[in-house]
Formats: structure tokens, sequence, C-alpha cells
């Protein structure tokens, strides 16, 4: 999706929303933009399994 039609979708979208409801949008918005600023700083890293390894062998029920 191209900025243009982003922006034709919220300006549509908010044409419907009471003032507290636009307010509450574009607050998220704002939450939003500052993630993704935050996250084109950092670079690129893999993601991990956290969780530990098991210390003994599965064991099923038969």
């Amino acid at each position: 999706m191209n900025n243009q039609t982003l922006i034709r979708n919220i300006e549509t979208l908010s044409e419907g929303l009471t003032p507290k409801q636009l307010s509450q949008f574009l607050d998220i918005m704002d939450a939003m933009a500052a993630l993704i600023a935050k996250a084109q700083e950092n670079p690129a890293t893999p993601i991990r399994n956290k969780l530990p390894e098991p210390t003994h062998p599965p064991v099923g029920v038969h």
C-alpha cells in the first residue's frame, strides 16, 4: 500500500469517529510511528528461541 492510499484510508476511517475516538486513534498512530522509528534505528537481529533446553528427554504417554 502506498502512502497516498494509506492517507486516504485513514481519512475515510476518521470521518466516522467521534472527537474522543479520533483523539485516541491519533494517539495510537503516534505511538506506532515512534515504534517504527525506533525499530529503524536498531539493526535487524534474528529472533531466537528463548526457551531453555530440556534437561531430560521428553516422556510420552503410552
